[in-house]
């Protein structure tokens, strides 16, 4: 058995699924396929999502992301409405009638998940048509998940004893990546971009042989190509070495990935669907690599510092204080640091949630925050990598033996 993973880019029109097909019908073993929402249609369900919410009129967006499908599926020459996709269409908006807005969190669960479901529904549609033999799976019954919405926790025992129930089934499974449901069946969500961590359950729990995600490059490497030209592919990487890449930033992997394929040793390859035939980067048990410098920006970050009004120092039960509605919030923390009158902090997160936070803290702490500001690591670091930051606006650093850390306005 071989997990395979598509994500949005990598579907995002007729002619990437066409390719898709022809990867996937070329492979003569057992196979499980995730796939993510079709180019940018977690964008849009989340514009109409806050739309809906806020009792906003949200019909044009819902148009738009039926028009998008549509488009793809003429070029597809499917008979749309005898399609499971335009079916998943007609379900979206029968729940934007139905469930309630007590929650943004848990409303946001009930709306999303469509992007995947409707793009794993249009493949479905496009490989009956081809004959291409498979099986279509709702991974909301199978990825089991707690109840914590838009990063929701893997409950393991629950989603094997699921999974079991796949093996030796269809010669090809067509799953969808990002999205689970509690004991109760309400849908949930394993954070942005959680395709790749959907993708590593179904491969844990399924004895896969490998996970090959396929992306728009042509393996892993170590600086956005788009920012450096001189960019490198790195050919092999060791399990630890991409779960600290992953856990900083590199947005080749979802940081929650590594750990379930490693515990199984199962390998993972990051391969390029612009080109099948490159090797890519196959991460691993490699250890004793020698790496180059890895440069990872992450953008629209906010820097917020906190002190106590009284003057008092910032210790334990101050920052219990602050973690707690971090934890509420949902709000990830990029970088800390302590001193003796103020806890600050590198923070991701939408303003609404960044406007709350200050709400909950601003009676008995004084805070002040620059919005916008970047965030930029480079893991194995050169004294010429040190002599370039210093003719940059650094508003915080951190630094050790492997790592270098600075958030620059």
């Amino acid at each position: 058995m071989q997990v395979y993973k598509f994500g949005g880019a990598s579907v995002k029109d007729a002619a990437a699924i066409k390719n898709v097909a022809q990867i996937v019908s070329s492979i003569q073993e057992p196979l499980c396929v995730v796939v993510s929402a079709m180019g940018k249609t977690t964008n849009a369900l989340e514009k109409l999502h806050f739309q809906w919410f806020h009792g906003q009129a949200f019909e044009e967006t819902l148009q738009f992301i039926t028009d998008f499908h549509q488009a793809i599926s003429a070029a597809l020459e499917l008979e749309t409405n005898t399609c499971l996709w335009h079916q998943q269409i007609e379900s979206l908006r029968r729940k934007l009638g139905n469930i309630d807005k007590d929650s943004f969190d848990a409303s946001y669960d009930q709306i999303i998940p469509f992007g995947e479901i409707i793009s794993t529904s249009l493949l479905h549609d496009y490989w009956n048509k081809i004959a291409l033999n498979h099986q279509f799976v709702m991974a909301t019954d199978f990825v089991i998940t707690d109840n914590l919405h838009r990063e929701s926790r893997v409950q393991w025992e629950a989603t094997q004893k699921k999974i079991n129930g796949l093996k030796n089934n269809a010669d090809i499974l067509l799953t969808q990546g990002f999205i689970g449901s509690t004991t109760n069946g309400e849908w949930t969500t394993l954070g942005r971009e959680g395709s790749d961590y959907s993708a590593s359950i179904f491969a844990h729990c399924l004895d896969a042989n490998q996970l090959t995600i396929w992306k728009d490059v042509p393996g892993m490497l170590n600086a956005d190509p788009k920012k450096q030209s001189d960019a490198q592919i790195i050919e092999k990487i060791s399990y630890q070495e991409a779960i600290e890449l992953a856990y900083y930033g590199a947005s080749v992997i979802h940081p929650k990935t590594i750990q379930p394929l490693e515990s199984k040793n199962i390998e993972l390859r990051i391969a390029s669907f612009v080109n099948p035939n490159l090797l890519g980067t196959l991460i691993g048990n490699f250890p004793g690599l020698q790496y180059p410098s890895c440069y990872i920006e992450k953008e629209n970050q906010t820097l917020i510092s906190i002190s106590t009004k009284d003057f008092s120092f910032v210790v334990e039960d101050n920052i219990v204080e602050i973690f707690n509605q971090l934890h509420l919030l949902g709000i990830k923390v990029q970088m800390m640091e302590n001193s003796a009158l103020s806890f600050t902090m590198c923070i991701q997160c939408e303003p609404h949630k960044l406007n709350a936070l200050i709400t909950s803290l601003e009676h008995k702490y004084t805070i002040r925050y620059n919005e916008g500001v970047k965030l930029l690591t480079i893991r194995h670091y050169q004294i010429s990598d040190l002599l370039r930051m210093a003719q940059q606006s650094v508003l915080m650093e951190q630094k050790n033996r492997t790592t270098v850390r600075w958030v620059i306005q």
